[in-house]
């Protein structure tokens, strides 16, 4: 469902003759008697009467039961309840069906479905009591089954009371829904006592959908069972807000999945919509990085993948995903294998010392030296083709600081000078304020996000590219002026750290950076100091000025800290409350509707990847994350890729497979796709150890299944073929969808009306490839029959 959701529009009736009266009661039978879906009789309604101010009984008593029968945007309903004059008829509109429906325990709509469990009385529960059991006695399970008036989409959200480590922390909660049967698990160990949702569901009219607890859980744990909430999305505002938070990966290190699902969570209870996740940082980086490696450095994650595993959970748990590349041009203590195998790379003051007063004697990377640039533009590369992220963060690309309100000391080291001898034909001066010496190590910088922005958007354009600049310091100490990345075109999103403790000082804070690039105010978000010596209602505060000022955006600082579990919790329970800066449900404006970026490997296992036949593990070393597989002809040997499918529309496929000159010369590719099968046939032999593009494909929206499968099929002895990494890259809309929106209305149908050249007309412009949908390069009457079977879908 579209979450980019519309408020209720109220339109100034007019009053029409009465002569009319009979034609509108006759379009309202038609109405009745030919459409059942609900999109396209509620899009006709609101087109044709939203300028009618009196309508005679008949029809008003008919359009009742049209909009009755099965609709599903409330903002359009609210709308013609105000255009038609049914606000008295269909009063229970607002107030029944789109009502939020509270099971509690006590109430009959709760009941125990296996073994017994107790009930109990404290305070911190929700209603009068709650039930519990001991995960250490046989499994038992509780349900409960709401009576919806209503289909629709529902966020539902779980109320238990915590006790810390005597609750288990993989509570399963099974959502039975209109889609099947989802399992949720949750970390009752903390997040007690409030609402702590579970996801967005789709349910059906009547007493079908329900949730269910098991007790089968961390063992020696007393389970809860509580409260269930079921509140409607549909009808709901969402505004365009970025509201994030920085995940670092002291955090994240080592925790289990639901221990991670239950991060999660708790940032999307608190109105968090995207995570910007540490991905180089400590020093070290947090996904299997060739070129870092091959620099000298080497990666924290042991076994795991952490970028992999945590954009997967999410993303399935409904944020957005950023990479936080937070380290930029620092490198680290001086002593890090990257600086002593690379001395020159290193930005130096003019005693020749590489030595910062950052963060207790950090180096960083000179922005003057193209290998150590290329370095970072290449790490980037590698975050955005290889991963499935929303946003990549470049943090740090600035010069370090050597003394605390100096700065501006570095850029001596060999490379730099040369540079500026060449360019001035002169020498650095000593002068480290002079305003050309100045200029030039900004332009530097410059140079060097710029260079990491179009690696970014070449391996894919719709990644938001953002970074967190260290504020108006950053400027004159720094030389990290992003208001030329903006007007230069090479960033979308800043948020300067405005870390301040006092309201007036993030004023004065505030109205300097928003000075920076006046013509860029859409480009800026804040980054917010939400840590215990920050109250929630500081933050609020400085929020609240920020939205005055036409800054809606902000991401806080931090989720973990050490002095505390979750330094934003405050914030979290406090700032959806009512009346609070996010009381109302927000989307990233920024994240494009294409962005989706399916990537699966071999070492991702089941049920992602599956083998028949006999595969043994590669000896090349251009294979993606891992490792790779191969599989020797004649006999024949497959390996399956399997992916959820969120958004149907056309795909761009890709294939990583490793190279040598024992590969198949043929290595067959079959793709399973909307309208069948292809095969592709590619010479495995050469251009290895990077994505190969094979063709482009329309996939309908589905569950895990088999995408791509890579076969042995007409190898010879002797010949091997590679198995590595798929990818999917949504490129446009398909099947009837042309807005992207997830359903075919008369939104999409109005678009089709310049799009049926008939029998052969193509090549058609890309505004009509949603309504070719076999895929044959024009739109005639075989598509359009298809798209009859999607409409209202």
């Amino acid at each position: 469902m579209n979450r980019h959701q519309l408020p209720a529009t109220r339109w100034t009736a007019s009053h029409i003759p009465d002569t009319r009266i009979e034609e509108i009661t006759a379009i309202l039978l038609f109405l009745d008697n030919q459409l059942k879906s609900s999109a396209v009789i509620i899009k006709l309604l609101y087109n044709y009467l939203r300028a009618i101010e009196t309508i005679n009984l008949a029809a008003k008593s008919l359009a009742v039961k049209i909009v009755n029968r099965d609709f599903q945007d409330m903002n359009r309903i609210t709308a013609i309840a105000a255009f038609v004059g049914l606000a008295s008829t269909c009063g229970t509109w607002n107030s029944v069906n789109a009502q939020t429906i509270i099971v509690d325990n006590s109430d009959p709509q709760f009941s125990v479905l296996s073994e017994t469990w107790s009930t109990a009385n404290v305070s911190g529960q929700y209603g009068a009591d709650y039930r519990y059991r001991s995960t250490s006695q046989a499994e038992g399970e509780v349900e409960w089954r709401p009576d919806f008036l209503e289909s629709g989409e529902y966020q539902v959200d779980v109320w238990y009371r915590s006790t810390g480590l005597s609750r288990p922390d993989n509570a399963q909660y099974s959502v039975h829904h209109s889609g099947g049967i989802t399992d949720v698990f949750i970390n009752q160990q903390i997040n007690g006592s409030q609402w702590v949702p579970l996801g967005w569901f789709d349910f059906d009219a009547g007493t079908v959908g329900s949730v269910s607890l098991s007790s089968a859980a961390q063992p020696g744990k007393t389970i809860v069972a509580d409260a269930v909430r079921f509140q409607p999305t549909f009808g709901v505002p969402v505004v365009d807000e970025l509201r994030a938070c920085w995940l670092t990966h002291y955090y994240y290190l080592g925790r289990s999945e639901s221990e991670l699902r239950s991060i999660a969570q708790n940032m999307r209870s608190g109105g968090i919509n995207t995570v910007y996740i540490a991905a180089y940082s400590g020093a070290s980086v947090y996904w299997p990085s060739k070129v870092y490696f091959n620099a000298g450095g080497s990666w924290a994650g042991g076994s795991t993948d952490y970028m992999a595993l945590l954009t997967d959970i999410f993303h399935e748990e409904g944020l957005k995903v950023g990479a936080w590349f937070e380290y930029g041009m620092a490198v680290g203590p001086a002593s890090h294998p990257i600086a002593v195998a690379h001395p020159d790379w290193l930005a130096r003051d003019d005693n020749g010392s590489a030595v910062t007063g950052e963060n207790g004697g950090f180096v960083f990377l000179s922005p003057g030296h193209p290998d150590a640039m290329q370095l970072l533009e290449d790490m980037v590369r590698e975050l955005a083709e290889n991963y499935s992220f929303d946003d990549i963060q470049i943090d740090r690309y600035r010069w370090g600081r050597r003394d605390l309100g100096q700065g501006r000391e570095y850029g001596y080291e060999a490379v730099t000078s040369a540079l500026y001898q060449a360019q001035y034909g002169t020498s650095p001066p000593t002068n480290i304020n002079n305003a050309t010496w100045v200029a030039f190590r900004e332009e530097l910088v410059n140079d060097a996000v710029e260079r990491c922005y179009d690696a970014i958007k070449a391996a894919n354009p719709r990644i938001v590219v953002s970074s967190a600049p260290t504020g108006s310091y950053g400027i004159t100490q720094h030389m990290q002026r992003w208001s030329d990345w903006v007007e230069g075109g090479y960033m979308d999103l800043v948020m300067p750290q405005m870390y301040m403790t006092t309201l007036s000082a993030f004023q004065n804070e505030f109205n300097i950076q928003k000075s920076q690039a006046p013509a860029h105010v859409d480009k800026l978000a804040v980054g917010y100091r939400a840590q215990e010596d920050n109250s929630a209602g500081l933050v609020a505060d400085q929020m609240n000025y920020a939205i005055g000022q036409n800054v809606s955006h902000g991401c806080l600082w931090v989720y973990h800290q050490y002095s505390a579990q979750v330094a934003i919790q405050d914030e979290l329970n406090t700032l959806p409350q009512s009346g609070q800066p996010w009381e109302a449900p927000a989307a990233n404006p920024f994240v494009d509707d294409r962005m989706l970026q399916l990537v699966i490997d071999d070492a991702d296992g089941s049920p992602s990847y599956q083998e028949s036949g006999s595969w043994i593990s590669s000896a090349q070393a251009d294979y993606l994350r891992f490792g790779s597989r191969v599989a020797e002809g004649p006999a024949i040997h497959a390996a399956d890729y399997s992916t959820d499918i969120p958004k149907a529309g056309r795909y761009d496929v890709y294939v990583w497979y490793t190279a040598s000159g024992n590969r198949n010369a043929a290595a067959k590719y079959t793709v399973h796709h909307f309208n069948g099968s292809t095969d592709v046939y590619v010479d495995q032999r050469s251009s290895g150890g990077q994505w190969v593009p094979i063709g482009r494909w329309i996939f309908d929206e589905s569950g895990n299944d088999v995408r791509v499968t890579v076969s042995t099929e007409g190898s010879l002895a002797g010949e091997y073929t590679s198995a590595d990494g798929v990818k999917l890259v949504l490129e446009g809309y398909a099947l009837g969808d042309s807005d992207g929106d997830g359903d075919v209305d008369l939104d999409d149908y109005e678009v089709a009306a310049g799009c049926l050249p008939g029998p052969d007309g193509g090549p058609i412009p890309v505004s009509c490839e949603a309504f070719d949908v076999d895929d044959d390069g024009d739109s005639d009457l075989a598509d359009w029959a298809m798209l009859q079977t999607r409409f209202g879908s």
